[in-house]
């Protein structure tokens, strides 16, 4: 029973009968009683009425807000998905990458390898060449120091002045 008709029902005095549809059966104030009843029962009612209509609103509200909430879910599933899927791209990308700088690292290393080492006999090349020419200036050097003492020792013996 609501609190309505508690109220109301305790504050009926007097002896009273219930009838058997209409109500409170009296003389004097049971038909003020009996309309008081009814207009409690009428905005009990009402109320009742209010707070089914809120609670429809809410439920409506609680409905739409699951329906945002399974929305967004959905999005953040496919956001994450999609990070996933980045990242596997980068994470691809990144060993090719990393792949294609070492080959290109060896191929450079390799490169240098095979110029050092040329570079390296083509020094060892010039050096020797370097001191075969020493050589031979030296030994032109001694031929020109022997070919001045046989013009010298040729001008003492024909006697030739230089003056």
């Amino acid at each position: 029973m609501s609190q309505y008709g508690a109220s109301n029902m305790g504050s009926i005095s007097g002896t009273k009968k219930f009838g058997a549809s209409t109500g409170f059966v009296d003389g004097g104030m049971g038909s003020t009683q009996f309309n008081n009843t009814q207009t409690s029962v009428v905005g009990a009612q009402q109320t009742t009425a209010n707070l089914k209509g809120k609670l429809g609103a809410l439920q409506e509200m609680i409905n739409q807000l699951n329906e945002e909430l399974n929305f967004h879910k959905k999005e953040v599933s496919i956001l994450k998905s999609e990070k996933e899927t980045l990242e596997s791209v980068l994470t691809v990308k990144t060993q090719d990458v990393r792949k294609t700088l070492t080959n290109e690292l060896f191929r450079v290393e390799e490169g240098m390898k095979r110029h050092y080492a040329h570079q390296k006999a083509e020094n060892s090349r010039l050096q020797q060449q370097i001191t075969t020419l020493k050589g031979e200036k030296t030994a032109l050097e001694q031929q020109m120091l022997a070919l001045q003492r046989r013009i010298a020792e040729l001008e003492d013996q024909i006697g030739c002045d230089d003056d």
